[in-house]
């Protein structure tokens, strides 16, 4: 019994060794997660692992916004924010479908998703446009779509954050978050996706979070009550465990193999994995019950490659195609509007303001504005105390791992609230958070949710008056 198969490592393109990655792949560890990289380098990287394996490997990624969330030359889906808001079932089908696809072809065989977190606390810093939405009903019926279409495209899923992250305050990468909500709230809310969905689900991911419910001492993703109490026992949940990324800071030093005697079959991304190999191997020969799980874990596994094995090998002839209209038709059925519907006429003067929670040093919202400015609408850069008739403030806030923040500061929310305060009307876009506008003295609120380029083009359409914003706003 290989036991290193029961560790996943990490692999980020621009920090890790391929030669180090090659020999866990010579050791027989189950499988590798893909971080950054071009979509060459990942596939050659995974050829190499694979060959370089003596059994089979399981390559995992997390694919939440498409293959663009980690490939600089890959495309960006619409965010699950903007899919729920749309609330077409086709739409987040399609959005795992194309996943899938992609994901397959270049060696990927599962993705680490889809978030079932609910949106249900604004000030979260992780969870916000990778929801689709605070309604428990809603995420349910658009995670199974998602999940349905990653199975046609050939790919394996995995539920998350359990047994939920969206209300809480800190993000797990930087330190440990709690879950303040009672057994019974949990049941109402955050657990009805895993209750609906845990049939259907591949893998089920329990999070690094503090949950007193069930276990005042222990993280979810450590916790034998969580994970062996109630997720097995209680939900008789029987698939794959896998635990969140073992080199975030929440997990506070706790060893990566107490994660796996708490009930994990899966130890995904530990930061020393040959040691954690080695522990991992001695204690299961010191322990009878942890022989049967590391039995039943592999199984698991073997599973998992035998269904990977029967599905179709796909050649994306036309995904980027495909993706294109997947965003322009969630753009167009997904956009929400908040406030007055403002419509700008050509040759309309227009004082424009990006502000954004990690500012670039180009314009980030380019496409959105020049499409304004070629039907006709003029276009100035606000300056401090400018007058204006109309005010257009543009962001792309969205979360960063690692960086415990999403939405406006204070001191972004003052500068916005002084150049209102001196427009006849104004107008927020944002290509991220659905709640940036909280404490803004605005006229108007488009939420698209989504930064890509039919997302500006449809936002810009629907100040010309071209379009209408159809959506139904998910938080």
């Amino acid at each position: 019994m290989n036991t290193n198969r029961l560790i996943h490592a990490g692999f980020w393109f621009g920090k890790s060794d391929v030669k180090e990655a090659l020999e866990l792949a010579k050791a027989g560890v189950g499988g590798f997660c893909i971080y950054f990289g071009t979509t060459k380098e990942v596939k050659e990287l995974i050829a190499a692992l694979r060959a370089a394996a003596p059994s089979g490997l399981i390559i995992s990624a997390d694919y939440e916004y498409g293959l663009g969330r980690w490939h600089k030359d890959a495309q960006l889906l619409p965010s699950n924010i903007s899919i729920g808001a749309a609330r077409k079932e086709d739409l987040s089908y399609k959005k795992g479908l194309i996943t899938a696809r992609q994901a397959r072809e270049l060696g990927v065989d599962w993705v680490l998703a889809p978030n079932v977190d609910l949106a249900d606390t604004p000030a979260n810093p992780i969870v916000n446009t990778r929801s689709f939405g605070k309604d428990a009903s809603l995420v349910t019926d658009m995670a199974k779509a998602f999940m349905l279409g990653l199975a046609d495209g050939g790919c394996l899923n995995c539920l998350k954050h359990f047994p939920g992250h969206g209300s809480t305050l800190l993000d797990s990468h930087l330190s440990l978050p709690t879950v303040n909500k009672s057994l019974a709230k949990l049941q109402e809310e955050d657990l009805i996706p895993y209750k609906k969905l845990l049939t259907k689900a591949d893998a089920i991911m329990p999070s690094h979070l503090l949950v007193p419910a069930f276990d005042k001492e222990k993280p979810a993703s450590f916790s034998e009550k969580t994970i062996q109490g109630f997720l097995r026992r209680e939900l008789h949940y029987k698939g794959l465990i896998v635990t969140d990324a073992l080199i975030m800071k929440a997990t506070g030093g706790l060893e990566p193999v107490d994660a796996f005697k708490a009930g994990a079959d899966i130890l995904l991304c530990p930061e020393k994995p040959f040691e954690v190999m080695a522990k991992l191997e001695k204690e299961i020969k010191k322990d009878r019950s942890l022989i049967d799980h590391a039995i039943s874990a592999l199984s698991e596994q073997e599973m998992m490659i035998a269904k990977l094995k029967s599905a179709e090998d796909f050649v994306c002839k036309d995904c980027a195609e495909q993706a294109d209209k997947l965003s322009f038709d969630t753009a167009r059925a997904g956009i929400c509007l908040k406030g007055e519907d403002i419509k700008l006429k050509h040759g309309k003067s227009v004082t424009y303001l990006e502000i954004d929670v990690f500012p670039g040093g180009e314009m980030q919202a380019k496409d959105f504005y020049n499409k304004l400015k070629a039907e006709g609408i003029k276009l100035k850069p606000y300056k401090a105390g400018d007058k204006s008739d109309v005010l257009i403030i543009s962001t792309m806030a969205n979360y960063a791992a690692f960086s415990g923040k999403i939405n406006f500061s204070a001191e972004q929310k003052e500068i916005i609230n002084k150049a209102t305060a001196k427009a006849g009307k104004s107008a927020l876009v944002s290509f991220g958070s659905p709640f940036v506008d909280d404490g803004l003295k605005i006229n108007s609120f488009l939420m698209a949710g989504t930064q890509t380029v039919p997302f500006q083009k449809v936002c810009a359409d629907i100040l010309l008056g071209k379009e209408a914003a159809r959506g139904f706003m998910p938080v």
